[in-house]
């Protein structure tokens, strides 16, 4: 399901993070429709931006680097499309429980390797949060913004 209002928000906002106008607490406090699994995998690959230790603008040591510009340039790109998320669920926040890996004498740890593993061969990850490099490149073709001039 696409939530237009939560993709257009997150969008603005991460928008607006990069270029060093609003907060990291700002984008933080975004709020998507969880039922919007493009809007809340955007949201959760975003969180990597920024130290939510304090608040701060993504200027100076905080800035962001060329090659995260054109990541985020994508996630706003899909965000402005009409295109669902096919990616497989998964956390891209790695969670490593040493107790839970050692009472299963390492299950735990092979259960989400194989679970990344499937996650990354799901599509084509170079074009994430796109399935694949022609859907990126039917975006890139046919803008939101800018379209017709």
């Amino acid at each position: 399901m696409i939530h237009r209002q939560s993709r257009n928000e997150l969008a603005l906002i991460l928008r607006q993070y990069v270029a060093g106008l609003k907060t990291n607490d700002d984008l933080d406090n975004v709020v998507v429709d969880c039922r919007d699994r493009g809007a809340m995998a955007v949201k959760q690959e975003a969180w990597f931006l920024y130290d939510d230790n304090y608040q701060h603008r993504a200027i100076g040591q905080h800035s962001i680097g060329r090659s995260d510009r054109r990541e985020i340039a994508r996630m706003i790109l899909f965000l402005h499309s009409n295109k669902e998320y096919l990616w497989p669920d998964y956390r891209t926040v790695p969670i490593f429980d040493f107790t839970l890996n050692l009472f299963t004498v390492g299950l735990w740890g092979k259960k989400a390797h194989f679970k990344y593993k499937q996650f990354v061969e799901a599509g084509d990850f170079k074009a994430w949060p796109f399935i694949s490099e022609i859907e990126l490149e039917h975006a890139l073709v046919n803008p939101k913004y800018l379209a017709g001039i």
